[in-house]
């Protein structure tokens, strides 16, 4: 939905989901998921707690928006991919901006490790992200049946995020000086050669 076409109400709906999603994620970053309150984002926010609760059911659900809206951005990246690019290297390209935040967030380690603590927000998380990495994959494939490009795209969007997690896990050890990227293109390559 185009900005324009969006009623003023709506727009500051979401531009108060947005506020709470990143005070929640500056407070989780800061001092963990489990000892962060509702009431400790919802002051971060500057709103109250029963409003906190007309956007969000939890603070599950502030979190699981956060990484939602990264997923989208990997969709939509993926999506202007050139075309001439094989789908797998397409899929690693389109982690890129992902990659670059990472490189420079200070937060992102922070955040990489509290998926690992996490793995019930990482399934969604996952979930979430696989449905829209796949549905921008499939015009990318050379399958003619649409039942054939859809198992297609949800395996090679399910691989590609597994090779993510893998990059992620290798590079939050402890004795790892490689950079997210490299890591990334290992992973990758290893199920398929990058082109």
């Amino acid at each position: 939905m185009k900005m324009q076409d969006m009623s003023l109400r709506e727009r500051t709906r979401r531009a108060v989901r947005t506020e709470i999603v990143e005070a929640a994620m500056g407070l989780f970053l800061s001092q963990g998921f489990e000892t962060t309150t509702v009431e400790e984002i919802s002051q971060a926010a500057g709103i109250s707690r029963r409003s906190y609760f007309r956007y969000f059911a939890s603070k599950d659900e502030a979190f699981a928006a956060a990484l939602a809206s990264i997923g989208q951005t990997i969709a939509e990246t993926l999506t202007g991919r050139p075309a001439h690019e094989s789908p797998w290297t397409a899929l690693r390209r389109s982690f890129d901006p992902l990659i670059e935040q990472a490189s420079t967030d200070p937060n992102a380690e922070a955040l990489g490790r509290l998926m690992l603590e996490r793995p019930a927000l990482q399934q969604d998380k996952d979930a979430a992200w696989h449905k829209k990495i796949a549905a921008a994959l499939m015009s990318r494939l050379p399958v003619s049946e649409t039942a054939e490009a859809s198992l297609g795209a949800h395996a090679l969007a399910a691989a590609a995020i597994a090779c993510l997690h893998t990059a992620q896990a290798q590079w939050l050890s402890t004795d790892e000086h490689r950079d997210l990227s490299t890591l990334l293109d290992a992973a990758m390559g290893a199920v398929h050669p990058l082109t």
